[in-house]
């Protein structure tokens, strides 16, 4: 039976922008090898790259930018880059660029420490503290838009009034946007499998986690689950062992 799982990876196998815990690591190296999944995440590769050794545990695949770009290592060489197999472009519509300077202008949020407006060639990321800030600033702003749902509030925007594009609450301090469908639920239909399992941390409505439960929910012989760190991902994993 092929049996895939497939990973979010910031709040689901890792802290949010921070490596894989030493002790989640050994965990997650043993179950890899007994067990096939892909990764799939907001994050480019070179930012995938600083928080997992991902050439370490083999994956099938490697889905960055909210499914937009697929890679491919090639286990026969390890430690090597992967190779990129597609890749959907997107350019940011000028209205909506000017829309978010507008925005990150007049934001509350009194704190500004640069790379706002993140072009990752086929997604778009956008941050008012920025992408630039330390972990204590980003956890600063993320408890902040707890109380606030300012990215919330930013991205029912977007999707209101952009016409074909769609924004999502990604991580702890930012918000994806990318055309409308070009979400996470485009990569299943990039898996071959029996069974399928997603886990990720942003699977409720507005997270870019979303989509992709949503299909698993609609599709046969697939399933999801939400989880709160890697942590509960472990305690996931650990129950559904045969």
């Amino acid at each position: 039976m092929n049996k895939i799982f497939i990973f979010d990876v910031d709040g689901t196998l890792t802290p949010s922008r921070l490596k894989m815990t030493e002790e989640f690591k050994k965990f997650f190296s043993e179950w890899s090898k007994k067990n096939k999944f892909y990764l799939v995440t907001g994050s480019d590769l070179p930012k995938l790259q600083e928080q997992m050794d991902f050439m370490d545990i083999e994956s099938e695949g490697i889905f960055t930018c909210c499914g937009n770009q697929f890679w491919k290592p090639d286990p026969s060489i390890p430690n090597t880059s992967a190779e990129l197999i597609y890749e959907n472009k997107f350019e940011l519509p000028k209205h909506l660029e000017m829309f978010l300077n507008i925005v990150l202008n007049q934001s509350p949020y009194p704190h500004r420490y640069g790379n706002h407006i993140e072009d990752r060639g086929s997604m778009v990321n956008f941050s008012i503290v920025g992408r630039d800030c330390t972990q204590e600033q980003r956890e600063e702003f993320f408890e902040w838009d707890i109380e606030n749902n300012e990215r919330g509030r930013i991205a029912n925007i977007i999707k209101r009034k952009a016409r074909g594009i769609d924004a999502v609450i990604g991580g702890q301090i930012s918000i994806d946007i990318y055309p409308e469908g070009n979400d996470k639920s485009q990569v299943l239909k990039h898996i071959d499998y029996d069974e399928c399992i997603f886990i990720g941390d942003r699977t409720e409505q507005g997270g870019n986690d979303y989509p992709l439960a949503k299909l698993m929910e609609e599709t046969d012989n697939c399933s999801y689950y939400q989880t709160e760190g890697p942590e509960q991902t472990q305690q996931i994993l650990e129950s559904l062992i045969d």
